[in-house]
């Protein structure tokens, strides 16, 4: 239930108090007056913060954040292992091709790529291209 301000009538009292009230009806409720035990009205207090997010295991939206983070390793974790014990070890290095048709090296699979579409296919094989020449020096990038 949300909490309301509420403001006694009183000239001499004037406490302002807060309280739990539905939205429904928080205009019509008048909780009475710790001081003189008059009905107190609804007041719009426009400063006074009404909810706040606390951090920790189960509150604010970062520590959410942090846990569907968590849970989602997880799951991919798991979803590599189902994989792992399905197809066998899965290569993490592509293997050079060109249409689905396996070659020697990237620099051949560029080579077939002008042939067949032109200088302008070159250019996607250009970064594969020099981690070959790279690593045929022994280099890392």
């Amino acid at each position: 239930m949300p909490t309301y301000s509420f403001k006694c009538p009183s000239e001499t009292c004037e406490t302002i108090i807060e309280d739990d009230a539905s939205i429904k009806t928080y205009e019509e409720h008048h909780p009475p007056c710790p001081k003189c035990g008059g009905p107190c009205n609804y007041v719009y207090v426009p400063y006074l913060v009404h909810g706040v997010l606390k951090d920790g295991p189960t509150g604010s939206w970062p520590s959410k954040g942090e846990r569907f983070k968590q849970y989602r390793a997880k799951q991919s974790e798991a979803a590599g292992r189902r994989q792992q014990e399905r197809f066998g070890h899965i290569r993490k290095d592509a293997i050079p091709n060109y249409n689905g048709q396996e070659t020697e090296s990237w620099k051949e699979a560029q080579v077939e790529a002008m042939r067949d579409k032109g200088v302008e296919s070159a250019s996607t094989f250009n970064q594969k291209v020099s981690e070959e020449k790279a690593a045929d020096k022994g280099v890392k990038l």
